[in-house]
């Protein structure tokens, strides 16, 4: 086994032009650092990724470079390493790019999930797509523990329970708790250059701490979602930091609603033909929860009871809770956690008031309902009027405009030409009247509902905008917009 400078003087006798090939890669991927830094992902992600997208080359260059790098490691002995360079695996998802840059990311993606290096989503964290530093570390550190055990035999693709071994070994990184009487997780032997950064430990009674990995990620998206957007916003963010930091207790009976929905989900919940709730139950949920009194009509149809149909929508569309199966709601897996646990129930219910802008640009409709929630928590009950004003006010500031580009679901986007502000004002109150739904459906609207009268919250209703906003703030980022 030759080292890295032995490695490449022998390339260097061999083929020059490979060894300058080669030598570039290296710096590309451990910069000073030497080959006992590379990851199986890091390989991954430069041959896949990085060098067909950010190397201006031809393609044929690109497979030379990916080769060369394949030598230079046969050379210093990492043979798993040289595996990957020299594949006809790499070489198709290089001409992939050639093809167009979807092609080419889809066939990344598609290789990436197929090789295992990547650390999974668990219960305890999403990763994003894009990372502050703290979280990209983590990331590193778990593809390598995950690299560690596949070349260990501890894990092995298809035995029985291996996916729960491998979210099992990316929670016990995040958390810390499979070191236990120490500050830091003693280095994995090297396994093909492999090597894993110092992990800290959380407190000894399993909570997540800041000294953990997952505690370093969580301060870092609060942060970023604190400092990180424009103006207005961000100001709203900082002050509400230290209740977000101390939210209230989960109720005892959270988001009773939701729970008659997802009860009677449970039982299958009859369907009319056109897919409508029943009127039986319909009727039922009227009585139970008040609604005879806020509505008007004979309130027997789904239609006709505006937070019903808001409820459905959400438990069916974002929390993923329910599902229609032929005339019936039922259950889905995320649906029997939050009947079974009211903690889930109230997490996973309150986070859909804002959303889960999960898509690769801002959402206007999610935009406008944190910065709604934000406002009211600071203020108080605020008007309609005042608040469509100060909302439009601050998302004119942050780009947004009626008819633009990146349009959401309000036809409003972001650094458009877009309409005058009266389009914009129009578009914020719309999203207003759609928050209120939401709220009137989970029962945490205040008392007075007609629309002359401000916006308020329920004391639970102020909970559960605490809750949505942390939430918000712990998501997963997928663009580097508004935070």
């Amino acid at each position: 086994m030759m080292s890295e400078s032995q490695a490449l003087e022998t390339l260097s006798r061999e083929d020059p032009e490979a060894a300058g090939d080669a030598r570039a890669a290296l710096a590309w991927l451990t910069g000073d650092e030497g080959l006992e830094t590379i990851s199986l992902l890091r390989l991954q992600e430069f041959l896949w990724y990085a060098l067909p997208v950010k190397w201006p080359m031809s393609t044929p260059g690109r497979v030379g470079v990916a080769k060369a790098l394949g030598r230079l490691f046969l050379l210093a002995g990492l043979d798993r390493y040289a595996g990957v360079c020299s594949s006809t695996g790499t070489e198709k998802i290089i001409n992939a790019y050639a093809d167009g840059h979807e092609e080419g990311i889809a066939a990344y993606t598609e290789a990436i999930e197929e090789s295992n290096a990547a650390p999974p989503d668990t219960e305890l964290l999403a990763w994003g797509s894009v990372m502050g530093s703290q979280e990209r570390a983590a990331y590193d550190a778990c593809a390598a523990a995950l690299e560690l055990a596949f070349a260990s035999g501890e894990l092995s693709v298809g035995t029985r329970g291996w996916r729960t071994r491998r979210l099992d070994i990316v929670n016990r990184w995040l958390t810390g708790e499979c070191f236990p009487g120490g500050t830091t997780p003693p280095d994995p032997p090297a396994t093909g250059g492999m090597s894993s950064p110092q992990t800290p430990l959380t407190p000894l009674d399993g909570s997540p701490g800041t000294d953990t990995w997952l505690g370093r990620i969580s301060a870092e998206r609060i942060d970023a979602w604190a400092h990180g957007r424009p103006g207005e916003r961000s100001r709203l963010a900082r002050g509400l930091i230290p209740r977000l930091l101390e939210p209230p207790a989960v109720p005892d009976d959270p988001l009773p609603t939701l729970r008659w929905l997802l009860g009677r989900a449970g039982e299958g919940l009859r369907l009319t033909a056109r897919h409508y709730i029943a009127p039986a139950l319909v009727t039922e949920a009227v009585e139970e929860f008040g609604w005879r009194d806020q509505l008007v009509g004979t309130l027997r149809q789904e239609l006709d009871v505006f937070p019903l149909h808001t409820l459905r929508g959400m438990a069916q569309t974002e929390m993923g809770a329910i599902r229609r199966r032929s005339t019936s709601l039922v259950l889905t897996k995320t649906g029997k956690l939050m009947t079974a646990d009211p903690a889930a129930r109230w997490h996973i219910g309150t986070a859909a008031l804002i959303g889960p802008d999960d898509g690769p640009q801002p959402d206007f409709s999610v935009a406008v309902r944190e910065a709604a929630l934000m406002v009211i928590l600071t203020s108080g009950p605020t008007g309609y009027d005042e608040l469509t004003k100060q909302l439009t006010d601050l998302h004119g500031v942050e780009g947004w405009a009626a008819g633009g580009t990146g349009a959401g679901r309000a036809g409003v986007g972001r650094h458009g030409t877009g309409l005058h502000s009266t389009g914009l004002a129009s578009a914020v109150r719309t999203e207003l009247y759609a928050l209120r739904h939401r709220l009137w459906a989970l029962h945490l609207l205040g008392t007075e509902r007609s629309f002359s009268a401000p916006l308020s919250l329920t004391e639970t209703g102020v909970a559960a905008a605490l809750s949505a906003l942390l939430a918000r703030a712990l998501r997963p980022r997928h663009h580097l917009g508004l935070g």
